[in-house]
């Protein structure tokens, strides 16, 4: 069950699942006993809860972002919701991944196939100079490639999840394809190459725990940040292929303004048209998986306050045929 479902229900309501450490501490009580005080996570939540009269054995196993098996009872502390825990053990590998693709913590669609659909998409490039970059980013560096399959879109919001890169990367690609169909003018090699390209420096830029889940910022990641992390990888890859310089600058403008202005973490809006369309695709896939995820903490036919996005999210009551 999500937890976001869990706390609608009433107190004394069970939990038994696997779920996420996102916070872990132990501390003492006024009787001097031990308690594990921490938060458990999934997309939906970040639920408080107490271990109490904690062993050894789980103060071991219970991991700041970890992923696990927990049994629990829903309590409330000060009118908000509380999970008291009574067990946690440590589930196989396979029922992780099972479990993360169920609560949203993984993307939704198998990793490999997505990955497949990148690879026949840059098949598909005409353009000889952009795609020797492109395999030579997507395909040559395998130590890149591994870690770009799984990696998160985000820190938190949109994509935070495994795979979460890779998904929003193919989604903002394939709607660069269903535009380019529409509207002949539009370089249509160029803006698959910088839909393809627009985040790779996320790899370098969010640090991940050992299960691919992200935790936080790297040191270059907090002092740089993607955009400037993606540009010079661009500029690696091209000079290792022979890139021309007008070609290189045009893919290190459309990285370095697809957040659109400066408020918004580019130092240049958008110069050229496939930088534009780049930066509202890229916008538009974020808006629609943060959209989802929103809405999906709501009842339906009842609203959820969204504060990522500064609004009441509505999930309708019915699905219509």
């Amino acid at each position: 069950m999500k937890l976001g479902e869990l706390v609608k229900n009433p107190k004394g309501a069970r939990l038994a699942g696997i779920y996420r450490i996102s916070r872990f501490e132990v501390k003492t009580a006024k009787n001097g006993k031990t308690y594990g005080d921490c938060f458990i996570s999934d997309h939906s939540l970040d639920v408080p809860a107490k271990y109490w009269d904690i062993s050894n054995e789980s103060v071991i196993t219970l991991q700041e972002n970890f992923v696990l098996r927990i049994e629990a009872t829903l309590d409330h502390f000060k009118e908000a919701p509380q999970l008291i825990i009574d067990n946690v053990s440590i589930p196989s590998r396979q029922e992780i991944d099972e479990a993360l693709k169920q609560l949203g913590m993984m993307a939704s669609q198998d990793i490999e196939q997505l990955y497949e659909a990148l690879t026949a998409m840059i098949a598909g490039v005409e353009c000889k100079s952009l795609k020797q970059i492109l395999d030579y980013i997507f395909v040559g560096d395998k130590l890149f490639v591994e870690k770009f399959k799984r990696h998160p879109g985000a820190v938190k919001n949109h994509h935070a999840c495994i795979g979460g890169l890779l998904q929003h990367t193919l989604e903002v690609a394939a709607s660069a394809q269903d535009y380019c169909a529409r509207y002949a003018r539009v370089n249509k090699d160029i803006l698959l190459a910088v839909a393809l390209v627009h985040d790779i420096g996320k790899v370098r830029e969010i640090e991940v725990d050992a299960f691919g889940m992200p935790v936080g910022f790297t040191k270059e990641g907090k002092l740089l940040r993607h955009i400037y992390l993606g540009m010079e990888m661009v500029e690696q890859a091209c000079r290792q292929v022979g890139v021309e310089e007008e070609l290189r600058l045009i893919l290190k403008h459309c990285i370095y303004s697809h957040h659109g202005q400066a408020e918004w973490g580019s130092p240049v809006e958008p110069m050229i048209l496939e930088a534009e369309i780049l930066h509202y695709l890229d916008n538009l896939s974020a808006k629609t998986e943060q959209f989802i995820r929103e809405e999906d903490k709501a009842l339906p036919g009842g609203f959820n306050r969204s504060y990522t996005l500064r609004r009441d999210i509505y999930r309708p009551s019915e699905e219509w045929t």
